[in-house]
């Protein structure tokens, strides 16, 4: 399956048809792997509004719903699986769009959680682009100067900072490993923070991961990134992704002949 296949509507139309793939799951990290950290970073302020991107079916917006955030909405490009939330968690806002291009006004959104929509657009064929046009909208939503930008994705950190340091903020990252290796062979995971000033990023990143579980299993420094050889076309599909060990953005980034971007901070 080539390159743009998950990363448009109909496949993930498709995708969730099939009734196996229509229960509850988080691609990434779950609530209790992270759940405490997200409501560190959210300040444990229950009246933020918050967006949740690519929400797919994850039940992670039905778990900040049960401890007292009300002001959430979340959003996917794809009609079939927002319905299908909607039914399940109808005490919460479902809608229906593109990231790249919302119908929010600007400074709109006291937060955004993303656990892998950013891996989904390293899909498209327009990936680059598809890319830095959501971290621009994501930038755009947020209300200066508090407003933060939480991601977590299963790329490497160099991938990770090298796209998060095209959008007008400040971020910082930190390597977590993840819970479901060697299943899932991907063995660690960035989670990113982001906000329009600087000030204590990396210690709020740090004392939010360490009231989980996660915590156990961090090292002092970030563990080496996976280099799993690209023997494969770049066009490796998202599924096929999670089960092999490759990072879309290592396949993405050596797809053509352009250098692979250096970290911006160090």
């Amino acid at each position: 399956m080539g390159k743009g296949a998950y990363g448009t509507v109909e496949f993930w139309d498709e995708w969730y048809a099939e009734e196996e793939h229509l229960s509850p799951y988080d691609w990434l990290l779950a609530w209790e792997d992270i759940g405490e950290a997200i409501e560190r970073w959210l300040g444990w302020d229950r009246g933020l509004r918050v967006l949740v991107v690519g929400c797919g079916n994850s039940p992670f917006s039905s778990e900040l719903f049960a401890r007292g955030y009300r002001n959430l909405v979340n959003v996917d490009n794809c009609e079939s699986i927002i319905e299908s939330q909607r039914l399940r968690y109808p005490m919460l806002t479902w809608r229906v769009g593109d990231v790249r291009r919302l119908e929010f006004d600007d400074a709109s959104f006291d937060a955004v959680i993303d656990k892998g929509c950013l891996d989904n657009l390293y899909c498209y064929v327009d990936a680059r682009d598809a890319v830095a046009d959501f971290l621009r909208e994501m930038a755009r939503l947020l209300r200066p100067p508090r407003g933060r930008f939480v991601l977590v994705s299963c790329h490497d950190r160099d991938a990770t900072r090298a796209a998060l340091a095209n959008a007008d903020w400040c971020f910082d990252t930190l390597t977590v490993p993840n819970p479901r290796w060697p299943a899932i062979q991907v063995q660690t995971y960035q989670v990113a923070l982001c906000q329009t000033r600087p000030d204590g990023l990396r210690d709020l990143l740090s004392d939010g991961l360490a009231r989980t579980r996660l915590a156990r299993r961090l090292s002092p420094r970030d563990p080496p990134r996976m280099t799993t050889p690209v023997d494969l076309p770049a066009r490796l599909d998202h599924l096929e992704r999670r089960s092999s060990g490759r990072r879309h953005s290592d396949l993405i980034l050596l797809s053509d002949d352009s250098p692979r971007p250096s970290s911006p901070l160090e």
